[in-house]
């Protein structure tokens, strides 16, 4: 997140995060003018103090009972993809990428939706942990935010997976769906890999894609998930390492 949303100068940042104090400024001295730092997926951590002072979320969610999962916003975005992919009713991608942005913007109260939509240089930052250069990455996205006409149909669908992505910070649920299906957006693997045989080795280039059955069902309903199991292809196991059957690990999504 902080790679995206410093990076493209989005107005959610301060929606969704509270700025940390000046006497952690060497924390994010990599850029001083936007005080936020967070902790990357699958970090190695020394002790767990030593990230406590990175970024938390905002304010707001200490007294915000509720968050929509489904708002009109990802429905723009989710029309955005429709008439990308030629699905007949689905409108315009552009407008309904733009338009997903403004609905996004305004749901969470950020301001300069109209500049952030027209710039086409920004692009999101390679990150630094000041506390373990190990959790170090370059950025892998170098999408802007402007939408382009001449783009390939496969960057525009970068372009709207990646705003759906940033406009759902409360459903990561549906982030990690569109994430396996559509491999977007281009974000870091994990920086320490534990996976084992237990539960499925993923190589270091590659991301989990299911979650295991758990032991009590494995224990207690044993013949359902065998045949689970044998529903997900051949040579499927019951482990991480197993895609699911909407997700085709093709190269291209068109």
């Amino acid at each position: 997140m902080e790679s995206f949303l410093i990076g493209l100068k989005d107005g959610r940042i301060s929606q969704y995060y509270a700025p940390m104090v000046s006497s952690n400024a060497a924390l994010y001295a990599d850029h001083p003018s936007m005080p936020y730092k967070g902790v990357r997926n699958g970090a190695y951590i020394k002790a767990k103090a030593d990230h406590v002072p990175f970024s938390k979320v905002a304010e707001s969610f200490q007294t915000i009972r509720t968050r929509r999962n489904f708002t009109a916003a990802e429905v723009a975005f989710l029309k955005a993809e429709a008439g990308l992919r030629g699905w007949a009713g689905a409108g315009d991608p552009k407008t309904n990428y733009e338009n997903g942005i403004k609905l996004s913007f305004a749901d969470w109260g950020a301001g300069g939706v109209d500049a952030y939509i027209a710039d086409a240089t920004s692009k999101p930052i390679n990150y630094v942990d000041p506390i373990d250069a190990r959790n170090n990455f370059t950025a892998a996205s170098t999408i802007t935010v402007a939408w382009n006409d001449a783009d390939s149909n496969e960057l525009k669908l970068e372009k709207i997976i990646t705003q759906k992505y940033l406009n759902t910070f409360t459903n990561t649920v549906e982030a990690w769906v569109d994430f396996r299906r559509t491999r977007y957006p281009k974000i870091p693997f994990v920086a320490k890999n534990d996976s084992n045989g237990d539960w499925g080795v993923i190589p270091a280039n590659d991301w989990i894609k299911r979650m295991p059955f758990i032991n009590a069902e494995r224990t207690g309903n044993t013949a359902a998930v065998t045949d689970a199991v044998s529903k997900m292809g051949t040579g499927a196991k019951d482990d991480i390492a197993t895609r699911l059957w909407w997700d085709t690990g093709k190269a291209s999504n068109f």
